[in-house]
């Protein structure tokens, strides 16, 4: 703060290049670590995998490629290569998941709601400083939520990034995750709505204001029309209702491949050691990477890590109007990609005999039609 705005802004945009060397970094260490080591277990008998056993050089907890998970692999890469080995770290250090008995995930979920809110309120600020501070307190809000999913793991046994779909931890931390969603979504609207007249963005929306109050005397029905679609609630609008649709496909993925590639249900005609390395394939297979790294950086946090990377520049106007529609299309096609990728590899997984694959089964039925 008590530098120039523009050495501040250079400073957060070599910090900026240099998480994004650090991510890239860390992207081929955990693929050379998927290609070259297990990523399912091995049989003594088992001969069609190829690698050997990962040894971590630091407690394996703390280690972000340590477990391969499908979770940790369509995870965004803050929350994976940062914030979820910090609250692996103070959770080793403090012992919060074996001593804090009286604190339970669902309480730190509670709590960075509450952390959101304030969040949320200093964003709404006129001071870019104090919008700052608000986006790090959603900073602080992500890692309190990786902090809950870490503790809530280590007191269940469960090994490495995995989602307990049903259970009830897991749709308390769904929910906490969607009220401190609304929170930034609701402080951006107040932001823009305060907002109006600072940008060329701005000056389009002003312009196209005083039209529309200029023909509301001649058509109040047609201007109170248009008057919405270019409102910030409208743009907003378009922004949550992405977020919802981001979040609702992220999870199905998540559960669809976590349940395919990271089960022991092995099909009744397929040994062990078949299915262990049916899974080992698709799990290195460039396909599935080329889906999962759609997913890491196309996921629910990371779309809500742009936008606040937006407001932290100062750019969440030409950010909005940027991303209205083309994330839409973009959330479409990764969707339809993921869809025909899982259904492939279901079939390839299950060995399913083609007479009941699904592409056939279609064929079929479109030709009994």
């Amino acid at each position: 703060m008590l530098c120039s705005p523009a050495f501040t802004n250079r400073a957060c945009l070599a910090l900026l290049l240099l998480s994004l060397l650090y991510f890239l970094g860390m992207d081929l260490l955990l693929y050379l670590r998927t290609q070259n080591y297990d990523v399912r277990p091995r049989t003594n008998n088992d001969t069609r995998q190829t690698g050997a056993a990962y040894h971590s050089p630091i407690l394996c907890e703390l280690d972000p490629i340590c477990m391969v998970t499908v979770k940790a692999l369509m995870l965004d890469h803050p929350n994976h290569f940062i914030l979820s080995p910090l609250a692996s770290l103070v959770d080793h250090l403090l012992g919060i998941s074996h001593c804090w008995t009286w604190l339970s995930p669902n309480a730190i979920s509670a709590f960075h709601v509450l952390v959101a809110v304030i969040g949320a309120r200093f964003v709404t600020r006129s001071s870019l400083a104090y919008r700052r501070l608000g986006l790090l307190l959603f900073q602080v809000r992500a890692w309190l939520d990786n902090l809950d999913g870490h503790v809530a793991r280590q007191r269940r046994n469960i090994e490495g990034e995995r989602s307990d779909v049903g259970s009830i931890g897991y749709l308390v931390d769904g929910v906490a995750d969607g009220l401190g969603c609304i929170a930034l979504v609701v402080a951006v609207f107040f932001l823009l709505k305060r907002n109006t007249n600072r940008r060329a963005g701005y000056e389009r929306l002003s312009a196209s204001r005083k039209l529309i109050a200029s023909s509301q005397r001649d058509n109040g029905g047609l201007s109170s029309k248009i008057s919405f679609w270019n409102s910030p609630l409208y743009h907003v609008l378009l922004v949550g209702v992405h977020f919802l649709l981001t979040s609702a496909a992220w999870n199905r993925y998540i559960s669809v491949y976590q349940d395919l590639l990271e089960t022991d249900d092995r099909p009744p005609l397929v040994t062990k050691e078949q299915f262990y390395a049916k899974q080992t394939a698709v799990l290195r297979s460039p396909l599935f990477w080329a889906v999962a790294l759609g997913w890491k950086m196309l996921n629910f946090h990371a779309v809500m890590d742009y936008m606040q990377l937006a407001i932290f520049l100062d750019r969440i106007w030409e950010y909005i109007r940027l991303v209205r529609w083309p994330a839409y299309v973009i959330l479409l096609l990764l969707m339809f990609i993921s869809e025909l990728h899982y259904l492939h590899v279901y079939t390839y997984v299950q060995s399913i005999p083609p007479v009941t694959n699904v592409y056939t089964f279609l064929v079929n039925t479109l030709a009994a039609q």
